[in-house]
């Protein structure tokens, strides 16, 4: 009764803000080490889920993300821009608030680099053949401007300082999307097995129950014993980061289906 009480009507409750950053990141605080290790492996992947997807697009002329992706990734990215900076003056100069912003931007850049490759190479496979660029460029403006106003708005509603219950959601989508894309496209154009083996890897960085990055900063909110439905949505996203895979495997060698 205990555990079906967790999963229906018993939630964790509180806010992550920037103090739970100090607090558990700063040297010397318990768990210090552990914690960076964390935060660093989720950055080296974070980063590699885009520098992987930029040689593809530049060598296949195809990229493995749904253009919704790249436009969910920059408003959000944005967004966390100034989150970061505001956090890094609000407590303290903490050095991570910073470079987090920092990170920030050097996302937007690769995602709008990858916006402008889309333009560039998918545009026949996003949108239909002699569509005008302003259109293109309407679409892409619209779709950030929903996600920017919509991602602050959900902010907001969960008291989300850091964005931290939010940010978990950019990891579920980038391990479950790219698998369901690459099936419905039925060629390896866009991917190789690298990039696949990563999205596995996000997921164990991110949910595994011992040392993720989410845990870390916020135990009290993503332990496993206050929050089993963070570790639920870890299995789905492992689950499908796995089929990716095997659905990539499973695909004819690159060159062998006309990309459509």
């Amino acid at each position: 009764m205990n555990i079906f009480s967790k999963l229906t009507v018993r939630y964790p409750s509180g806010d992550v803000s920037g103090q739970d950053f100090v607090d558990h990141l700063s040297i010397g605080a318990p768990g210090w080490t552990g914690a960076w290790v964390a935060v660093g492996l989720s950055v080296i992947f974070g980063l590699l889920v885009y520098i992987i997807p930029i040689y593809l697009t530049e060598k296949d002329k195809v990229g493995p993300y749904p253009l919704w992706l790249h436009t969910f990734y920059w408003a959000a990215d944005f967004m966390g821009i100034w989150v970061f900076i505001a956090a890094w003056n609000n407590y303290g100069h903490f050095l991570l608030f910073l470079l987090l912003a920092i990170g920030e931007a050097v996302w937007v850049c690769m995602e709008t680099y990858c916006l402008q490759r889309a333009l560039t190479y998918e545009k026949d496979l996003i949108w239909e053949p002699g569509t005008s660029f302003g259109s293109h460029m309407k679409d892409i403006v619209i779709q950030i401007v929903i996600f920017y106003v919509g991602l602050n708005f959900l902010r907001f509603e969960l008291h989300d300082e850091t964005m931290w219950k939010f940010w978990i959601f950019t990891q579920v989508l980038i391990t479950i999307v790219p698998g369901l894309v690459l099936e419905k496209r039925g060629y390896r154009e866009g991917n190789n097995l690298i990039l696949h083996v990563v999205f596995i890897c996000v997921a164990l960085v991110s949910f595994n129950p011992w040392c993720n990055m989410w845990l870390a900063i916020a135990p009290d909110f993503f332990s496993l014993s206050e929050n089993p439905w963070y570790y639920i949505m870890g299995l789905i996203c492992l689950f499908f980061s796995v089929r990716g895979l095997i659905v990539y495997r499973r695909l004819p060698e690159k060159g062998a289906v006309a990309v459509k």
